[in-house]
């Protein structure tokens, strides 16, 4: 049969992609473990999780911002038996990658490692988990990189914007708190504040371990027990959120940046957690409104309007809270143009249906992403960790395409009215605050933010 390449071929109905079968057991002290075997993969991935993260901070001794991310970043430099160099030596001679760190819900800690090589890695990364030295050459050396860091931080306009944005929404919740800490947080973290954050919270009952890739179930279970098998379980304690309440009416915090041309937008109102159940939808909703870069937000700002290069919208969703963000950078003396716009689409998409063209350019936007996240055995060791840390169905990804494309243009429209709230806005504006003064004052009333470390 000869090929008519004069007609476009039709394409067929998205079908489900199935998440890959997985074993899962749970030891006597609390560990959780799920093995995905799959002898096609050159490599085997090991992904340690525990299940506190930078929010819970608040929780230590001196509750210092910054603790968690730390401690989980020094976990690969040095044990009680090797130095940082010998650990990134070893690493390096063998090929395999290390990484670790923090969020807000989780620290991490996880190696990609060829077969052959799989054990020895595997060793050596439980080593780091049961004897990190953090020694004080480390800490003082990790402080210095961060509080750097966080020095460079004051000249963007984006971090200036997002920070006061995060701390406004929302207040006294840990949520509110930079990941990395402040200057004079991290100046403050001592030994023994890390020690305190490992011993109470890198215990069994509060770990998760995720092994992927050419490694057999009761092999890997015999590994981790072997390792962690012994060790008492721990008790993790409860943290307590305090209720969102959105600007009503909206509110405007201007940022001052020097010399600044431009102004840095970051305006929006509270969001899901992550086990929403109209998560899905939520997706949808949000990559026709601001999350593709042929959004409705995007299009306006950037094409119809030449106001920017780009813009974003985002649901920012957490374990416990979340929040729902647009962020745009345009020239200082068209800010409350741009405002205006973002507060205009926000309305369209809540009281009128989106097009059939766009639900469906969406829709496969999404679903024809969606394979290339499951390329790795890092990636799918982080997509089912993130289903158990966050409480969602482990089904979840096995039916997400089919629910993308069963979507209505009702649906989304219902979406929009539900979680989108134009007229709750936390508006955070970093630029030249005296000339935005003049014309922000018409989206609420305005709080002139000198220093961001001052904030309550």
């Amino acid at each position: 049969m000869i090929l008519d390449r004069t007609k476009q071929p039709v394409s067929g109905k998205p079908k489900d992609i199935l998440f890959p079968d997985f074993y899962e057991t749970k030891f006597d002290n609390g560990i959780k473990l799920f093995v995905i075997s799959n002898p096609d993969f050159p490599l085997t991935s090991a992904r340690f999780l525990f299940k506190t993260g930078s929010c819970h901070d608040v929780l230590t001794q001196k509750k210092l911002d910054g603790t968690a991310s730390m401690t989980a970043d020094l976990l690969t430099k040095g044990t009680k038996e090797k130095s940082a160099v010998e650990i990134a030596e070893i690493i390096d001679y063998h090929g395999a990658v290390i990484s670790s760190g923090a969020d807000y819900d989780a620290s991490y800690l996880g190696i990609n490692s060829l077969d052959r090589y799989f054990e020895k890695m595997f060793d050596l990364v439980c080593t780091m988990v049961l004897g990190s030295a953090f020694s004080d050459e480390e800490i003082e050396r990790k402080k210095l990189q961060v509080i750097n860091s966080l020095l460079s931080y004051r000249d963007d306009g984006g971090y200036l914007a997002e920070s006061v944005f995060r701390k406004m929404l929302y207040g006294s919740s840990p949520y509110a708190a930079d990941e990395e800490g402040t200057m004079k947080s991290v100046a403050s973290i001592g030994r023994e504040d890390i020690t305190e954050y490992y011993k109470n919270f890198y215990v069994p009952s509060n770990l998760v371990i995720a092994l992927v890739g050419n490694i057999s179930a009761v092999k890997a279970e015999k590994l981790v027990f072997k390792k962690f098998g012994d060790l008492k379980a721990g008790k993790i304690p409860d943290i307590k959120f305090p209720e969102l309440l959105d600007a009503k009416p909206s509110k405007v915090y201007l940022t001052e940046k020097k010399g600044a041309v431009q102004s840095n937008i970051h305006a929006g109102h509270t969001g899901i957690n992550r086990n929403c159940l109209d998560f899905v939808a939520i997706t949808v909703m949000n990559t026709i409104l601001g999350g593709s870069f042929t959004s409705r937000i995007n299009k306006n700002l950037r094409e119809v309007n030449g106001y920017t290069y780009g813009a974003r919208s985002s649901f920012n969703w957490k374990k416990y809270q979340g929040d729902f963000s647009v962020e745009v950078d345009v020239r200082n003396d068209i800010t409350s143009d741009a405002v205006k716009e973002i507060i205009k689409e926000l309305v369209d998409i809540s009281v009128a249906n989106v097009t059939h063209e766009e639900l469906q350019t969406a829709q496969n936007y999404i679903t024809g992403n969606f394979p290339m996240q499951l390329e790795t055995p890092n990636a799918v060791a982080s997509k089912l960790l993130n289903l158990e840390l966050y409480g969602v169905d482990k089904d979840f990804y096995n039916k997400y395409i089919s629910e993308i494309n069963s979507l209505t243009l009702d649906d989304i429209r219902i979406t929009a009215e539900k979680y989108l709230h134009p007229d709750s806005l936390t508006i955070s504006v970093a630029g030249d605050t005296a000339e935005n003064s003049k014309t922000m004052k018409q989206f609420g009333e305005i709080r002139v933010i000198h220093n961001i470390d001052e904030i309550e």
